[in-house]
């Protein structure tokens, strides 16, 4: 049955060719008048690499919450490029947005460039202004990861982090694209292209309107009412029985992090090879990974971010170059690097294993 699937799926003019798992499934059946096991065609398809590495990857789907406490806990921080309106704006040419993640109360600053420097000022007035956080969520860009920008954290004691996640910042990236809908009707509204002038009322407008997820204006949350503002944040959800998808010890591919024109026929998952190494029981459930050398990744992983592969001891890997040539005794070998595989993998083979594609 095997070369059946194998011969089906990888015929370009049949109509299950490269398709999906049920169209080969299908297929399958009517060439060889046994229809397989849905286990059997997905266990086929988990070693093939075709498949493996452009099966579409989710991009939506739940996550855990941030689960902040209180106000002045948590700050999230990002920068918006607006260099499209600089001749308008005094050579301005970013925002510096942040926003308290349990008030939702935000601060929006102009910026002339994005220098650790310049950041770093416009973002202790922020603090001067908003009060000193526990904590502050950033993405890793060098704007936030300087030395200017370090001792300010740490002159302030506040603790600077960045997660793993495609998803960020989530709570700062939706009040950006709150902020600046309001900023794009009002140069609609205004005929114009400058919003500098505008900047300070947007943002008052937005701290003072009703936020939904807290059941009253970001400038009505205090250290009186947080207990409500708690309630309304993280009420609590139904909990569903746990059920891991993956064991430790699969071997998984990770969905690389697509951009947002990246093309659906563009690979979809990592060439390199993990292994699941830890499972914790949240809701939804994550796992920790390590690679084949068992260096555990940064951060975590969601099920939709990761993908079951058979590996057994005939699956050959490409080579993306051979780096260097070598004779020990009689046996010629060879140093190579395996296609989308970090260099630390780089590996002397023997040079007759080499098979040509």
């Amino acid at each position: 049955m095997e070369s059946t699937l194998h011969k089906i799926y990888h015929d370009p003019a049949h109509p299950a060719g490269l398709a999906s798992l049920n169209k080969l499934r299908i297929a399958a059946g009517e060439a060889s008048g046994v229809t397989p096991p849905l286990s059997q065609v997905k266990h086929y398809l988990e070693q093939d690499d075709t498949y493996t590495l452009h099966k579409p990857a989710r991009i939506h789907f739940p996550r855990n919450r941030v689960l902040v406490t209180g106000v002045d806990k948590q700050f999230q921080a990002d920068l918006v490029d607006m260099c499209e309106y600089v001749a308008d704006n005094d050579n301005l040419r970013y925002l510096l947005t942040c926003i308290d993640v349990f008030s939702k109360y935000a601060w929006v600053r102009c910026l002339t460039n994005k220098t650790g420097t310049v950041v770093s000022a416009a973002f202790e007035d922020i603090l001067s202004e908003g009060g000193i956080h526990v904590k502050l969520q950033t993405d890793e860009g060098k704007e936030f990861y300087n030395t200017t920008f370090k001792q300010l954290m740490k002159r302030y004691n506040t603790k600077h982090f960045s997660t793993a996640s495609e998803v960020k910042c989530s709570i700062v990236e939706r009040f950006n694209r709150s902020f600046k809908g309001r900023m794009w009707k009002y140069l609609t509204s205004a005929n114009s292209r400058r919003y500098v002038d505008v900047k300070p009322d947007l943002t008052q407008a937005y701290n003072n309107a009703y936020h939904r997820s807290i059941q009253m204006a970001p400038a009505e949350v205090n250290k009186d009412n947080e207990k409500s503002v708690f309630n309304a944040l993280y009420k609590t959800r139904p909990q569903r029985e746990l059920c891991f998808k993956f064991n430790i010890g699969d071997t998984v591919r990770i969905s690389k992090l697509r951009g947002k024109f990246r093309k659906g026929y563009e690979q979809t998952y990592t060439d390199e090879i993990f292994t699941v190494k830890e499972r914790i029981g949240r809701q939804p459930p994550v796992y920790r990974l390590a690679d084949l050398a068992g260096e555990v990744l940064k951060g975590s992983f969601y099920e939709p971010e990761i993908q079951h592969v058979v590996v057994d001891e005939n699956k050959t890997f490409k080579i993306e170059n051979i780096l260097a040539r070598k004779k020990v005794g009689r046996k010629k070998q060879v140093l190579v690097k395996w296609l989308g595989w970090p260099d630390s993998f780089n590996s002397w083979i023997p040079e007759k294993d080499i098979v040509e594609a």
